[in-house]
Parts: C-alpha cells; structure tokens; sequence
C-alpha cells in the first residue's frame, strides 16, 4: 500500500512540473509574462531548427524543462541538471560544478539560470569545458526586470554577456523584446506583484493583464523602435571552436 501510494505521489508532482514546463513553452495571455515566454520560444524554435541530430543534451536548471520539447527530436540523449531532485533531473549537481567529461557535450541549455550562480564565469567555464567542438549553448538571461526570488543575484546586459562567452567562437545575443513591449511587460508585472487581493488579481489577469499583452504584441509588430536599453531579457547563442 505503502509504495503504491507513493508512487501516486510521484505522478503528481511529475504531472505538476509538466504543466508548469508547459505553462512556460506556452504561455496565457493571462501570464504578465507572455511577451517574453512567447518571444523566447520562437527564437529557441528558430535555433533548434538549425541543430544536426543524435545530440548529446545537457539542460542546466531542468527540474522543469519547459524548452525539451522544442529539442528533444535532436537528442539522442537528453540530461536534466538541477540543484533540486525531481521527477524530471537525473543528475543532481550544481551548475558551477558539472559532473561532465570534457568535451562530451554537444548542446547545452541554460535558461534563466545564470542569474543564480553567485559566479557566473565559472558556470560558463565549466559548460565551454563539457562541450565537444562545434557544440552549442542556448541560453536565456534576466536584463531589465525585477528580482523573482531572493536567490538571484545578477541582471545582464549584452556586452556583458559578450564578454562573459568570450571563450566561445561565435555569440549571437537576441533580445527578447525591444524596449517600448520590455516596458510593457514591466509595467503588468508591477501591477500584478501590487494586486493583493485574491478576487482583484482574478479580475486583473482576465482584464488588464491580457490587454497589456496584446498591446506589447502589437508594438513589437510595428517594430516602433530596434531599442534594447530596456529589453527585460536576451536569449543567447554560442558556439564552441
């Protein structure tokens, strides 16, 4: 009885990490996030349509894997990293510290992590180590956007990511928003983080949030400014000589 009862609990904290992944890949127009969820995965769409095949992945901060599915028809095998045991990690292990053979790697992906190594170069390092040449990192990384969790401790701009992936041949950094949607996006998560009220914040999420999306989609689609000073956050592409 003992185990059968735990194993129903397994299936539903794997059902919840997979809804929450899922919630991420695709967002609610309800989500003051959806600019920058959507943003991002078109552009990993975009990338993940350029790898080979039968890739070794590794997923860095995978206790949820929201973007697996977008490159799992290229792994031969994919491994999720994360500080926290779930459903989803096989390898329990810190990001600064992999547990991987040099040069064993062909793709890393590393979303909205790097904001909690308290050394993000190490982190860098390590991923650059573990990668075969040719490899790849994916990365997404916080810039203009508040504090989510009292463990962060970084926001980036792109010279600074630039500069933090010198060791790679080739960087591409893609902003995920331009600044007028960044601010946008901003402004409905103020509003949302000052909505105490469980009633008023149903209210607003099917309301203002909503319509503040789709006025950050449309100002991104007339392309009013190629401004990033403000861009809440930039996906990134480097590729290992």
């Amino acid at each position: 009885m003992k185990a059968a009862e735990e194993q129903k609990a397994e299936e539903r904290d794997e059902g919840l990490l997979l809804r929450i992944a899922e919630q991420r890949l695709y967002p609610s127009l309800k989500d003051p996030s959806y600019l920058v969820l959507r943003a991002r995965r078109l552009i990993f769409s975009d990338w993940a349509g350029q790898l080979g095949e039968n890739l070794t992945v590794m997923d860095v901060g995978g206790r949820y894997q929201p973007y697996r599915p977008l490159f799992e028809a290229h792994a031969g095998r994919y491994i999720a990293v994360d500080v926290v045991k779930t459903e989803l990690v096989g390898v329990v292990a810190d990001g600064q510290r992999l547990p991987f053979a040099a040069g064993s790697l062909d793709l890393v992906i590393l979303t909205q992590v790097m904001d909690y190594f308290d050394d993000p170069s190490r982190a860098v390092h390590e991923i650059h180590v573990a990668l075969k040449p040719g490899g790849v990192l994916i990365a997404s990384a916080p810039a203009c956007a508040p504090r989510f969790a009292e463990e962060e401790f970084w926001r980036f701009t792109g010279p600074g990511l630039r500069a933090l992936l010198s060791d790679f041949a080739t960087v591409e950094i893609v902003p995920e928003l331009h600044s007028l949607a960044s601010v946008i996006r901003t402004v409905n998560l103020a509003f949302e983080s000052f909505v105490n009220f469980n009633a008023a914040r149903w209210i607003y999420r099917r309301t203002v949030c909503p319509f503040l999306n789709v006025l950050g989609l449309a100002v991104e689609k007339l392309a009013l400014t190629s401004n990033d000073q403000f861009t809440a956050n930039y996906s990134v592409r480097a590729t290992k000589n």
